[in-house]
């Protein structure tokens, strides 16, 4: 089975503190990077790598700007070029040298990308994508005086230049990514958000000076390539609202309509998570089988098993596409439990948490797996189970792998909505342990140490 990702990761994920900034530094996070890279590819992943670069361009123009009196400065867009070949040429050695060690012949290319965004975008006006170093209020204030920077504070981190950060329409070298993956490449595209162009009156493509958002650039590649998934490491494991608050919530699933609330209610930092939330919201809304994730880039395994990470799905009830269906687990295919493997192995996703309606009742046979059934009298309870979202070509293999006596039927669940789910018939049960009163089989087996 084909499954298609783009994982975008930040500029910032490569500089990990100010003392750990140098270019040698920087390759060894992408080589830390690379394996939880390559465990996507052996999983059947095709790969499309992305990458911030706010750091490295800021870098770049503060060099420029000491050097100016011998040499010209570097235009943004150049730099934004610049840090693209840098970076990308980080990952295809980093990538490169992991696949060999692992005994895999798979090319891997860096592709300078370029994003078209509209000269006439109110971006320009009000330049708000943070570049460069962390400073201090006081450093910051100086250099905006003396270099004529517009500035801001970036998410209580310290502040930082800001330069104009405009929409990208589309990404011109979309068609040969897409061809590179089909050959079976790992791609590296759409560095720093792609290098900002425009396309003049006579057609011709034009620089601008200007750096496009990552995050929304990669919503539009992996939407223009047809990703099934969008996966943005950052430096939490979760998103929050209200961050660094008493009242602070670290969020598992959102929808998008979820999503964009939380944006207008500025839940989340303009120039940090705020980008990255729109981007997966974006993407998600706009394709038609796709997943999008946020999350820690060493949780990479964990996310893809669903045990980490935020996701963000189109709604609680209906996230799967047409050639795939819902299914409600309440057992040991659960996530972390001994039979989740085979439903990533048939490309099962995580949706969401969820319980059931207060009509069935669970037994475990032999403390080897849960029986659930439903019942029609005043004796069942709500059981807490898990939704994936599982390709219908996968549905059959899951059925052949159950125990005897579990198939597969219709679950109601307490929101209202119903899915496929794993049932029992009667019989199974005959002579089991009733665990109802647990709620469910992972509270049952933490609390009576049974094997999962």
């Amino acid at each position: 089975m084909t499954r298609t990702a783009v994982v975008a990761f930040g500029g910032n994920a490569l500089v990990t503190d100010a003392e750990h900034d140098s270019i040698p530094e920087q390759y060894d996070t992408v080589c830390r990077t690379a394996p939880h890279l390559v465990d996507m590819i052996e999983q059947g992943w095709r790969l499309v790598v992305s990458h911030g670069n706010g750091p490295q361009v800021g870098f770049i123009l503060r060099r420029s700007e000491l050097s100016q009196d011998e040499v010209d400065t570097v235009p943004v867009d150049y730099a934004v070029a610049d840090t693209q070949g840098a970076i990308g040429s980080m990952f295809v050695k980093a990538l490169t040298n992991e696949l060999a060690r692992r005994g895999l012949s798979r090319s891997v290319v860096a592709v300078v990308t370029h994003s078209v965004v509209d000269p006439a975008d109110p971006a320009f006006e009000h330049p708000s994508k943070p570049v460069g170093s962390f400073l201090d209020e006081a450093t910051a204030r100086d250099r905006a005086r003396a270099l004529g920077w517009t500035i801001m504070e970036d998410a209580g981190r310290g502040w930082r230049r800001t330069v104009p950060s405009p929409k990208p329409a589309s990404i011109l070298e979309t068609s040969m990514i897409s061809q590179l993956l089909d050959s079976g490449a790992v791609v590296v595209a759409g560095g720093g958000g792609g290098i900002p162009v425009a396309i003049d009156e006579s057609g011709a493509v034009v620089g601008v000076e200007a750096v496009v958002d990552k995050d929304l650039a990669s919503s539009l590649l992996a939407t223009q390539i047809g990703a099934d998934l969008l996966l943005i490491p950052t430096g939490v494991p979760r998103v929050a609202i209200r961050f660094g608050t008493p009242q602070e919530k670290w969020l598992d699933t959102l929808t998008v309509d979820e999503a964009r609330a939380y944006i207008l209610a500025g839940e989340f930092g303009a120039g940090s998570m705020e980008p990255k939330v729109a981007a997966v919201a974006d993407f998600v809304a706009g394709s038609t089988n796709g997943t999008g994730v946020i999350g820690a880039p060493d949780q990479i395994a964990a996310i893809l098993a669903g045990t980490s990470g935020t996701r963000i799905v189109r709604s609680h009830t209906d996230s799967a596409s047409e050639d795939s269906a819902l299914i409600a687990v309440n057992g040991t295919l659960m996530r972390g439990l001994k039979l989740n493997p085979n439903l990533l192995r048939v490309g099962g996703a995580f949706v969401r948490e969820a319980s059931t309606k207060p009509t069935y009742r669970i037994w475990s046979v032999n403390d080897e797996h849960p029986a659930m059934i439903r019942v029609n009298d005043d004796s069942g309870a709500s059981v807490a189970l898990e939704v994936w979202a599982v390709p219908l070509a996968g549905i059959a293999d899951l059925l052949r792998s159950e125990p005897p006596g579990l198939t597969i039927g219709k679950v109601e669940l307490s929101d209202g909505g119903e899915v496929l789910g794993v049932l029992a018939e009667s019989a199974l049960v005959e002579g089991q342990r009733e665990i109802t009163e647990y709620g469910g089989w992972r509270a049952y087996v933490e609390t009576q140490g049974v094997s999962s």
